[in-house]
């Protein structure tokens, strides 16, 4: 986790093309198990006491070892013998068949001689492991930490993506690259070795709140930061590559697919697991498992676990995908969990408890990483991204819940932005040495005009913005121009006022036309964050063109480039609306929330549409009056509940990054007559969302 790694950046020609290709996936979306010859196991006499210099020899070669002080034994060789001979004086020697059996871990139990009992008693548990690991699943719940019905802690996460497999020897000329990498060279005499070029860091303080009843699962922000550049834009694309596991869980979710935990309570369904060293760590006694899929194309992982053989309670877990995984775009994932004693005070005892998660992901590179299938490069260029998470300040048996929730409200904050002092007295997890260097070199290079329009255009590419200095975001440029049967070419250009300008309310708006149907379209309006903590905000507009509204946050704008490109020739239905929109949207609860909205809509649809509008002195339609334009004003108020549903703010709005659980939506509408609008009606929603993994 505390490996140092190196530095910095490339030519921004080669740079944008590459992040170009990573990025534009983003928006639209290891080791191996060994079964190395090792021969291991144990020595124990008929009481179970660990025999001590007992010798094993490997029949039929020169190969032989003494057992140790706990009578473990481990034998390697580059070929199989037909089996092992135990002696050790005072016991009957032993003859073990071995053979070319999958396991590696003996149990050995050796009979004492005696002058009337010649006969030796031979017992061999093939693999240990099997049973080992059953105590562990059967203590699964009795360790897992989220059965604490109330705990609070405080999380430190950073996050990390890097370009890996950069050349330094080619940093001789006078460009850009060239300066940046003989300055980062300068820094780290090593940089050259590895080859690793990071283009986005940031660091995140949160504290994070858990009770089971009433239920109740917060995190809130204290601390953030970043290198302040315009890659910074990324960090919207790169929070779904974050994971956080809870290995005690029979399924881990992986991107939208489900992979088995190594501790699923039907894990020998799925892996096979092998027994290896015992170390002592803080007078614990600690067991190696290697565990590794039965199945070749199973959704499982390979990799240790470090158990206690005490408690049976996981003390550390280092896997990887498995090496014939397919998900996509991916090259290699690698995930550590590690775990820390901590005191129960109602328990009187010490229970593990999670320290520490580190991710790598490895990306596919060239050609593989939009999806051509061809042989992978392992010196091309690829993305990495590195995540490391370290919790602080445990606290397992806070006072009350509800001290719990007035802690939440007395720390809750949007003044992220802390100085340097902040970060040295609070991080529970010092930099490394090459983290401290991304600083470093971001702060020689800020000053170049030329590094800052490179910066520029990477994040042009990752997050389709243009922003001028702090203060306005232009974009997205997918949508900048497009084409649709019904308006032909159409152009696009929106913008919004940034935090620079104001923290707390936003002026936004877009202009477009098409050529076909020569119309202007566009929106104007104004949004007002009252809490970014609880998340509180109203939003007024103006604005016509068609289908206007778009329900879901990480919907992309219909009209883009790449759909124009993608569309097939099929019958085109459209609405073109006018509408004046007041919305409020709240949440009530981490897991509630709630929109309240009043809206004038004139609906004109694109295709053959009428109907006969009322007349205001009968009360009744027109007989032979027919119109097209329908005007609508309602009044509605929804609710949604989602569990547990990952969110970040992105240009003043609450972006729902999903959640694996069924997200439930009610409402309730209410149509009046006012203005032109000449109906009165009633409506009831309820939907229910679940996303397949």
């Amino acid at each position: 986790m505390n490996n140092v790694r190196r530095q910095f950046f490339i030519d921004e020609s080669v740079f944008c093309r590459i992040a170009l290709s990573f990025c534009l996936w983003l928006t639209t979306a290891a080791g191996h198990a060994q079964t190395g010859h090792d021969i291991r196991g144990t020595v124990v006499a008929e009481d179970r006491a660990a025999v001590s210099g007992a010798t094993i020899h490997v029949k039929g070669t020169s190969i032989s070892t003494i057992s140790g002080n706990d009578g473990h034994f481990m034998l390697s060789s580059l070929k199989w013998s037909d089996s092992l001979e135990i002696t050790y004086i005072g016991f009957g020697t032993v003859t073990v068949s071995v053979g070319q059996a999958k396991w590696a871990t003996l149990r050995i139990i050796l009979s004492r001689t005696d002058q009337n009992l010649l006969q030796v008693l031979v017992s061999v548990e093939r693999n240990p492991a099997k049973s080992f690991m059953q105590q562990v699943i059967k203590h699964k719940f009795a360790n897992d930490p989220a059965r604490f019905k109330e705990f609070a802690f405080t999380q430190y996460t950073r996050t990390e993506l890097d370009l890996h497999n950069i050349s330094y020897q080619k940093a001789k000329g006078k460009g850009l690259k060239s300066i940046m990498l003989r300055t980062y060279e300068q820094l780290d005499s090593s940089a050259a070795t590895d080859g690793d070029l990071p283009v986005y860091f940031a660091e995140k303080l949160t504290g994070v709140y858990h009770a089971l009843s009433p239920n109740l699962d917060r995190e809130n922000i204290i601390a953030k930061k970043s290198l302040v550049l315009k890659t910074d834009q990324l960090a919207v694309k790169l929070d779904k590559f974050h994971f956080q596991y809870n290995v005690y869980k029979d399924w881990l979710p992986l991107f939208d697919q489900l992979y088995v935990s190594p501790l699923n309570s039907n894990g020998f369904q799925y892996y096979q697991y092998f027994q290896g060293d015992t170390i002592v760590d803080h007078g614990d006694t600690l067991l190696k498992i290697r565990f590794a899929p039965l199945n070749s194309h199973e959704r499982a992982f390979a990799g240790i676990l470090w158990i206690n053989t005490t408690s049976f309670a996981v003390q550390s877990l280092d896997m990887h995908l498995s090496k014939k995984a397919n998900i996509n775009f991916i090259h290699n994932l690698n995930y550590t969990e590690n775990y820390t004693s901590v005191y129960d005070s109602l328990a009187n005892s010490w229970v593990y408890m999670p320290a520490s998660y580190s991710c790598d992901i490895e990306f596919q590179s060239g050609l593989a990483l939009l999806g051509v299938p061809v042989p992978e490069n392992n010196n091309s260029l690829k993305f990495i991204i590195k995540n490391t998470t370290v919790t602080d300040k445990l606290n397992i048996h806070p006072s009350s819940v509800y001290s719990l929730r007035s802690t939440i409200k007395k720390k809750q904050t949007t003044d992220w932005d802390k100085p340097e002092s902040f970060w040295m007295a609070n991080r529970p997890d010092s930099l490394t040495v090459h983290e401290k260097n991304i600083y470093k070199m971001v702060d020689t290079l800020r000053a170049s005009k030329r590094f800052q329009t490179s910066i520029k255009l990477i994040a042009l590419a990752g997050s389709g913005y243009w922003d001028v200095g702090n203060l306005v975001r232009m974009g997205p440029y997918t949508s900048l121009l497009s084409s649709n049967p019904l308006e032909g070419n159409r152009i696009r250009l929106g913008a919004w006022s940034m935090e620079g300008f104001n923290k707390t309310f936003s002026i936004y708006g877009y202009g477009a036309y098409g050529t076909t149907d020569q119309r202007l379209k566009g929106v104007a309006g104004i949004k007002k964050v009252w809490n970014a903590s609880r998340w509180a905000k109203t939003t007024v507009s103006y604005g016509s063109d068609y289908d206007l509204a778009i329900d879901r946050d990480d919907e992309l704008d219909e009209d883009n480039i790449i759909n124009s490109l993608l569309r097939k020739n099929l019958p085109y239905y459209k609405i073109f609306t006018r509408e004046v929109l007041l919305l409020h949207e709240q949440y009530l609860s981490p897991n509630w929330s709630a929109k309240f909205s009043v809206n004038y809509r004139e609906l004109a649809p694109a295709f053959h549409f009428s109907y006969r509008p009322i007349n205001p002195v009968s009360d009744k339609p027109f007989d032979n009056v027919y119109s097209s334009l329908l005007p609508v004003s309602e009044a509605s108020l929804i609710f949604r509940y989602a569990h547990h549903e990952r969110t970040r703010i992105f240009n003043y709005d609450l972006m729902h990054l999903g959640c694996f659980s069924p997200v439930v939506t009610a409402g309730y509408v209410y149509g009046f007559e006012y203005g032109k609008s000449m109906f009165d009606f009633h409506k009831l929603q309820l939907s229910v969302e679940q996303r397949l993994r």
